[in-house]
């Protein structure tokens, strides 16, 4: 009887419909799907009176039938069917959940947020993201496109789980990660009379429609240093703020543009030429990450990808992007 026992515990006078216990519901499941007691109570490993007074005591418990015998054979009621439906439903419920748990631990069924800059968004990105849909690091993706003021906040209130960008910040609470490291392109269109220069002096860019970036900006302090090296001053003809917003006026022949690297990546797809600028700065991109927060697998998995991108891109042949290997 410690079988039965088990199943049913002490009795709890008072209590309407007392919870059915996992155990009686396998019991009942197994029944019905061998519809047999002896197949059943081999099955389960207990002997045949012992599976009887189960069901028995589950019958009284819930006040109704749930087998008859036809001809010798066991036969469910109607109940029956319409509870076995029910268990069934909510049993492969079970198992279903039970695999989303350990799709989660794994990694490959979670969501993975993060943010990053036009820079780093605009080509890297979509790069090391496919990279990751292709390994099956997270099931659902989301990439918030960030100006860089907002980078601090994004991560400390934990919108997302690290940010890609050239920019660089100095934040007891924000772990750094380099990814690879750039030089500055000069973009024209294909057809430009520079376009086939193997690198360009900024000196000879005094006379072209210069798009470019406010000085206070990340792009504009690189460019700005660069052309201090050769003691010349930038002369801009046309502001933008955004990286794309740069790309579209010298696609539409308005002017040229200085950008690093990582934005100029497949530019000759849009009609567009890159050709590195004589001793420019280092551009840097980073990814940033909280120390406040767990940094999750997927971060780790971005940035190996970036980092192979760095590595595989093959638009600038004489190495201008570079990636960062830690030891």
């Amino acid at each position: 009887m410690h079988f039965i026992n088990q199943i049913y515990g002490e009795h709890r006078v008072g209590v309407a419909n007392p919870k059915l216990k996992e155990r009686q519901i396998e019991i009942f499941r197994i029944v019905m799907a061998t519809r047999s007691l002896t197949a059943a109570a081999r099955h389960l490993g207990v002997s045949q009176p012992n599976l009887s007074i189960a069901i028995k005591r589950l019958e009284d418990q819930l006040g109704i039938a749930l087998f008859g015998r036809i001809g010798g054979k066991l036969v469910p009621t109607q109940e029956a069917q319409l509870i076995f439906e029910e268990a069934e439903r909510v049993h492969q419920q079970a198992e279903m959940l039970s695999d989303s748990i350990y799709s989660i631990a794994r990694g490959n069924a979670s969501t993975f947020r993060f943010g990053a800059t036009p820079s780093i968004g605009m080509r890297l990105i979509p790069k090391a993201l496919r990279r990751l849909q292709l390994a099956e690091v997270a099931a659902t993706y989301y990439c918030d496109s960030l100006p860089q003021r907002d980078i601090r906040d994004y991560l400390l209130f934990g919108r997302g789980t690290c940010v890609a960008t050239i920019a660089r910040i100095d934040d007891p609470v924000i772990e750094t990660t380099a990814i690879a490291e750039a030089g500055l392109v000069c973009v024209m269109p294909s057809d430009h009379p520079l376009a086939d220069k193997a690198s360009i002096n900024p000196a000879v860019l005094s006379e072209e429609t210069l798009i470019s970036f406010g000085s206070a900006t990340t792009h504009g302090l690189y460019i700005d240093e660069t052309y201090r090296r050769f003691g010349i001053a930038r002369k801009t003809a046309v502001y933008v703020h955004f990286v794309e917003a740069a790309l579209s006026f010298v696609s539409e022949r308005i002017g040229i543009t200085i950008l690093d690297a990582f934005s100029a990546i497949d530019c000759a797809t849009a009609g567009m030429a890159a050709v590195p600028i004589e001793n420019s700065v280092s551009v840097s991109a980073y990814v940033h990450t909280s120390r406040l927060r767990p940094r999750p697998p997927a971060v780790d998995s971005l940035i190996a990808a970036l980092r192979e991108v760095a590595l595989t891109e093959n638009s600038f042949p004489n190495g201008i992007i570079k990636p960062c290997i830690e030891p």
